[in-house]
């Protein structure tokens, strides 16, 4: 079945599918009974196009730009650029909880939540020995978890199991408005791997490999497969601190087959959507529907940050990652420099959600918090071997940790903001201060955003705002 689907998004020039936001009306949470929630998804076709709305809704600027873009300001890697406004408050870190960015993003993930229980509920209810059901459903359990996670990371206390500051899980599709408790962390923390458990066993296969051969190229990267579940999974384990699940998850990404580094690391860049290697999840564009704002939003709000520039002068990656126009010098995003699509130029790019150089930095980490400092240094240097730099030797403990933290700026850096939570996450092993690097940052309080302001009044005290704000 999975050929099928892949015949779909290939058709008028392999995006129109991904527009198909506008065959379904998901563009508002409103209670499901408001779109018609009994009819709305009575066969798999009908699934099938409410999931395309729901992929749609993650193309939105919100997951596009603003969540990784915000978390690079809060962290190391970007500055505001020229036409910024709300962004310099992240820089600062001093985010207020009537900022835009904090309600928008909250808002606009709570709509694709809303939209991917609904599919989940409807399609689980429907009789039928079509293989499709449970990849839809797979499928939707992995949009779900990836938007549990990107809200526990920016509004909830993610780094402490016992914490009771989690968010509102969207387990069943909302029927009525009406404020609900946040869940603790740890019930987060569940109910996210429980979705990408079920993923990562029932979901659709990366059907081509690349071991040993070039990729189609028409091999996409758009839709939740098992092993973007299994790499979002060895994600989350490593946030949770549990290392040797972080650890069995990643490997099983690398072993698949499924997909390889790039012979260069700029090729990631070039490459965007199409014949990528590495890529396990991200967004799709085109010159069509689908052009989107990103690369202009990366030259005018958000830029890469002198912190950032100077530490990548001495590394090979330094000319796939950072522009310098002339005769000026201003410096530019190179990754998110501009496209092509058809021969057309254009300011859209996509997100990378996840790609197997992370899942190896992820393996070096977790192999390396394991005391497992040979297999630490085989998954770093395999990324250091590809950028052309001297392999690493003789490191352990805390300088091989250190180590792997840098790598991942230098492979990373300025794209979703992995250098601001792996600050956090080290600082709660007692690696590092954070204060050392972002000196705003004087309490764990501001290691999270506050929950939107209207959110907070609304409910009658039901959703309790963050500590501190």
């Amino acid at each position: 079945m999975r050929t099928v689907f892949h015949k779909i998004y290939l058709s008028a020039g392999c995006m129109v599918a991904f527009g198909a936001c506008n065959l379904v009306n998901v563009t508002d949470v409103e209670p499901v009974n408001k779109i018609f929630e009994e009819n709305a998804i009575t066969t798999v076709q009908k699934a099938q196009s409410v999931l395309y709305g729901c992929y749609g809704q993650l193309k939105g600027v919100e997951y596009l730009t603003y969540f990784g873009g915000d978390a690079a300001l809060l962290g190391l890697t970007m500055k505001p650029g020229p036409s910024a406004g709300t962004e310099k408050a992240y820089f600062d870190n001093d985010v207020k909880p009537d900022d835009y960015h904090v309600d928008n993003l909250y808002t606009a993930s709570y709509k694709i939540l809303n939209n991917a229980a609904h599919i989940i509920d409807k399609t689980s209810k429907l009789v039928t020995d079509d293989p499709r059901k449970e990849e839809i459903i797979s499928e939707a359990r992995f949009i779900r978890a990836l938007s549990h996670f990107y809200l526990l990371r920016r509004y909830g206390q993610f780094f402490k199991q016992d914490s009771k500051y989690g968010i509102t899980l969207r387990d069943m599709p909302l029927k009525e408005v009406k404020a609900e408790p946040r869940a603790d962390v740890k019930t987060t923390y569940d109910h996210i791997l429980a979705d990408l458990a079920y993923a990562a066993e029932k979901g659709p296969q990366m059907l081509d490999t690349v071991a040993g051969s070039t990729p189609s190229a028409k091999r996409l990267a758009f839709y939740a497969t098992r092993q973007a579940a299994l790499a979002l999974k060895a994600k989350v384990h490593l946030y949770k601190r549990e290392y040797a699940e972080a650890a069995v998850a990643a490997e099983a990404v690398i072993k698949s087959g499924k997909f390889k580094l790039e012979n260069e690391y700029a090729d990631i860049f070039t490459k965007k959507i199409i014949g990528t290697q590495e890529v396990l999840f991200q967004l799709p564009f085109d010159d069509k529907q689908d052009r989107n704002n990103k690369a202009f939003m990366y030259r005018a709000y958000y830029l890469p940050s002198d912190y950032y520039v100077n530490l990548m002068k001495t590394d090979k990656r330094y000319n796939a990652a950072i522009a310098v126009l002339l005769p000026s010098g201003a410096i530019r995003n190179n990754k998110f420099n501009g496209s092509s699509f058809n021969g057309q130029t254009l300011t859209a790019d996509t997100e990378y959600f996840l790609r197997l150089d992370e899942i190896y930095l992820i393996l070096a980490e977790a192999k390396a918090r394991l005391g497992q400092t040979d297999e630490a240094l085989k998954a770093l240097n395999a990324i250091r071997r590809r950028a052309r730099m001297p392999e690493i030797s003789g490191f352990s403990g805390a300088a091989l940790l250190e180590s792997i933290r840098i790598e991942k700026i230098l492979e990373l850096g300025a794209e979703s903001g992995e250098d601001w939570y792996d600050l956090i996450r080290y600082a709660t092993e007692g690696n590092l201060k954070v204060s050392d690097y972002k000196p705003n940052v004087q309490h764990e309080n501001r290691y999270i955003l506050p929950l939107p302001l209207a959110t907070v009044r609304l409910s009658n005290d039901v959703t309790e705002q963050n500590p501190g704000y």
